[in-house]
């Protein structure tokens, strides 16, 4: 195998990560294994120049840079070599089959572009096109009519005219989005599979993906309990006070009702939280000025880290979309 080119270890290894083979950061180790797996003969001076070597200046114009460095060690793909994500929309026929994405448990099925009959369904160049690592929302049909998860391609392959698709259920809605929602949103008016979705796999705009993603977000995702209790002070306000006082002297206690609270929440990452806490250094990113106080555990200087762009609104845990900010900034960032 040739060091440079479309047909070394560099073109390979970008070819593995668009189909999902290696999963970024690509490491010496990840790719010491691919090439384990693959029979591929390759030394760490070889992946050494293939990655840690490729952002230098020191090589001759025609030798192709695939690879960036983001950390010690750890390097991505340069943006013009990774493979477009595309989009999806997947029907589940849950009462045909018996199966559904909702109810399995691995959440893992294989479909292809024939029916039970060795038929080919409606709409096949949608299987061509699927590649690895695309996203799909699973649509269940019959009595559900409903989309209950978001899916992805794990795996493709053909046997003679048969074009076999795995996809694997990524994320789980315990409340679907059934179809009257979905035709009834403006944004989706021009989404035709909303529509007309008769087959089995269809191709859907970005756009369109994350509008239907977005409204999975929030109805399954409970309201802030300040939120909330926001809304209710308001309906209260726009009340007259006779009334409000009668429900004052009405109420059964003085103490406030118990409940359980079930919800979803984004797991955030620690090490973007603790790199811009470091950057801050203390100081609020928004009004300048010095955290309120200092936690009384480890004496730290308070401060909260909050997303510019909301996570519900498809905003990234990142350093980039996050700031530092005291507890009123904070507030104020939310509700101002």
């Amino acid at each position: 195998m040739s060091k440079h080119g479309d047909d070394g270890l560099g073109y390979e290894i970008v070819k593995a990560v668009n189909n999902g083979e290696i999963i970024e950061p690509l490491t010496y180790e990840k790719i010491k294994i691919y090439c384990s797996k693959r029979g591929l003969n390759a030394t760490k001076n070889h992946m050494r120049v293939i990655l840690s070597n490729a952002s230098a200046n020191n090589h001759s114009p025609n030798y192709k840079k695939y690879f960036e460095r983001i950390a010690r060690g750890e390097y991505v793909i340069l943006p013009k070599f990774k493979k477009q994500q595309r989009y999806f929309w997947l029907n589940v026929d849950s009462n045909r089959y018996k199966w559904s994405f909702s109810e399995a448990e691995s959440g893992k099925q294989t479909y292809s572009n024939l029916n039970p009959n060795g038929n080919k369904r409606k709409n096949e160049r949608a299987f061509e096109d699927i590649k690895v690592g695309d996203f799909v929302v699973a649509y269940e049909t019959g009595f559900v009519k409903a989309i209950t998860s978001i899916c992805k391609v794990v795996k493709k392959y053909e046997e003679k005219i048969e074009i076999f698709i795995d996809f694997q259920k990524i994320d789980n809605y315990e409340k679907g989005l059934d179809w009257e929602k979905l035709k009834d949103k403006k944004e989706l008016k021009d989404c035709d599979i909303v529509l007309r979705h008769q087959g089995t796999l269809f191709e859907v705009e970005k756009k369109h993906y994350n509008v239907i993603v977005q409204m999975l977000e929030e109805i399954n995702t409970s309201l802030d309990p300040h939120e909330e209790l926001y809304e209710e002070v308001q309906k209260s306000f726009k009340d007259n006070r006779i009334s409000r006082k009668k429900r004052l002297e009405n109420r059964i206690s003085l103490y406030p009702e118990i409940y359980e609270v079930t919800t979803k929440a984004f797991k955030r990452n620690a090490d973007v939280i603790a790199e811009v806490l470091i950057r801050a250094n203390g100081i609020c990113e928004k009004c300048n000025k010095k955290a309120p106080f200092n936690r009384a555990k480890d004496g730290t200087p308070y401060l909260e880290v909050h997303h510019l762009k909301r996570l519900i609104d498809g905003g990234e845990d990142g350093i980039k979309n996050t700031i530092a900010v005291c507890p009123n900034c904070h507030r104020e960032l939310h509700y101002g």
